[in-house]
């Protein structure tokens, strides 16, 4: 049975599509059963990807073949094993909107520190793990790129990359 992730970031044009399509190519390379969607919590529905995020999802070699933004409502989030956000804002907005689905909401550094911390861990341990984790600390939030410098956009890729590498991990166990 495939595991389902959501990524959600603010535009659903950066960071969220970035961790969907990185994650969706490297869980199917490890020949995972993944399905992996993204949305926005501000997004206009049917927006390509970002020129600058485009880039660097192809540097790292994703692809952005199709993609379209999406509006992250509850009916989106429904049936998800697992819901990763780019900031604690994101994972607020979700357990807002989806209450039943705080222990599967996640920043995408806070699951994957959680991840590299305890190498036993499944998905279904996460809640059990976040227990001894500050969850209000800002070092779990991605930098938003919109609008800054390719520079940035090259330093979200990298932090979302490391972090989607964390995860697959996690969900290879």
């Amino acid at each position: 049975m495939a595991i389902s992730v959501m990524a959600v970031c603010t535009g659903n044009m950066c960071r969220s599509p970035l961790a969907e399509r990185l994650l969706a190519a490297r869980a199917a390379d490890a020949g995972l059963d993944v399905v992996v969607d993204s949305a926005g919590t501000r997004a206009v529905n049917g927006m390509e990807i970002h020129r600058e995020t485009r880039r660097v999802l192809e540097a790292y070699g994703g692809s952005a073949e199709g993609f379209a933004s999406r509006l992250l409502s509850p009916r989106l989030l429904r049936g998800h094993d697992l819901v990763l956000t780019a900031t604690r804002a994101h994972r607020d907005a979700v357990q807002e909107m989806a209450p039943l689905l705080w222990k599967k909401t996640y920043t995408l550094l806070e699951a994957a520190h959680l991840a590299d911390a305890d190498g036993s861990l499944t998905v279904l341990g996460l809640a059990r793990a976040r227990l001894g984790v500050d969850t209000d600390d800002p070092a779990w939030d991605v930098e938003d790129p919109i609008g800054r410098e390719s520079d940035v956009f090259d330093r979200t890729g990298a932090q979302i990359s490391d972090a989607v590498d964390s995860i697959v991990d996690l969900l290879a166990r």
